[in-house]
């Protein structure tokens, strides 16, 4: 009896961390690939001094890039483990500029942005292009890859990211 009560609380965590890790509805769990972000990045002002944020950060590389170029650096996320992972990680490369949050990314403010980056679906991304444009700052950038904004034009377009100026 014992020995199947173990058993199956080891399967019910298990399934917990794995349903967890693959969270969220707006944007499936594909990381990005980092061998254009960096220069994607600079093109969109990433620097010391700026404050940037991932929605949907997922396994947070793409916050911990922005930190190494000196910007205060922050990752929202729906998956709580990603979330924990995230914050090992940055723990164990020793970025202090980095802060990782679980929850909505739509209920979130975001007019002290300088910069937000995007990688999720046309669906999420849709129903942020709206809540964007009302509260960037002048000057704020988005960057989307993969899907984009419908009606606001970008400033700039390089294989898949299109960065736009609010």
């Amino acid at each position: 009896m014992d020995l199947v009560l173990i058993i199956s609380g080891g399967i019910l965590i298990g399934c917990m961390l794995g349903l967890s890790w693959f969270a969220g509805s707006d944007a499936p769990y594909i990381p990005t690939k980092m061998d254009r972000i960096k220069e994607i990045l600079k093109l969109a002002g990433i620097k010391r001094g700026k404050k940037f944020y991932e929605l949907g950060s997922g396994d947070g590389r793409v916050v911990f890039e922005t930190a190494r170029l000196g910007a205060e650096s922050f990752g929202i996320e729906q998956s709580w483990i990603r979330i924990l992972y995230s914050k090992y990680k940055s723990w164990r490369y020793g970025l202090k500029k980095t802060k990782f949050f679980h929850g909505n990314i739509f209920s979130r403010n975001y007019e002290d942005a300088d910069v937000i980056y995007i990688y999720l679906l046309q669906k999420a991304v849709n129903r942020l292009e709206e809540k964007l444009k009302k509260e960037l700052k002048k000057g704020s950038v988005v960057i989307t890859q993969t899907y984009h904004f419908s009606t606001w034009k970008p400033y700039k377009k390089l294989e898949g990211f299109w960065l736009y100026r609010a």
